[in-house]
């Protein structure tokens, strides 16, 4: 029998809690659908605040993903006992794919808090869960 190695391991459990997060952004959703009438369509200032609020959460995962993620990808692939390098690496994908869900839960934000319409909802429903699979933790090591 083969040894198991940690780093496969690792991409296995960054894997599980991608899928963990993919299935809960729908399921979040519907709860918020429960009981709720049309909403608003008008963008208020909080409104925007939770745009502004997404578009950084965006803009922080990218960095992250720069910062962390691909240098320990590239110390892995040299180095696949690389412990510290392999701790940075799960960090940095938790870190990247907490921000992708961030961007959803604001759109849980905007339709139960403010009161805003479903497909006011959705674009942040839809951005949250393309980041998510856009930010797979990848097999680079």
């Amino acid at each position: 029998m083969g040894r198991l190695n940690p780093s496969r391991i690792d991409k296995v459990n960054m894997r599980l809690v991608q899928a963990v997060l993919i299935i809960a952004i729908p399921l979040f959703a519907l709860l918020a659908e429960v009981g709720r009438d049309h909403g608003r369509d008008r963008w208020t200032s909080l409104d925007w605040l939770m745009s502004g609020l997404a578009t950084w959460c965006i803009f922080e995962g990218f960095r992250f993903r720069r910062l962390w993620v691909f240098p320990s990808q590239r110390l892995l692939a040299n180095d696949a006992g690389n412990s510290k390098a392999l701790r940075r690496w799960k960090a940095g994908q938790l870190i990247v794919l907490a921000m992708a869900e961030a961007v959803a839960w604001y759109g849980l934000v905007v339709r139960m808090v403010l009161h805003g319409t479903l497909w006011q909802a959705s674009v942040f429903y839809a951005v949250g869960l393309f980041l998510l699979l856009l930010w797979t933790p990848r097999r680079g090591f």
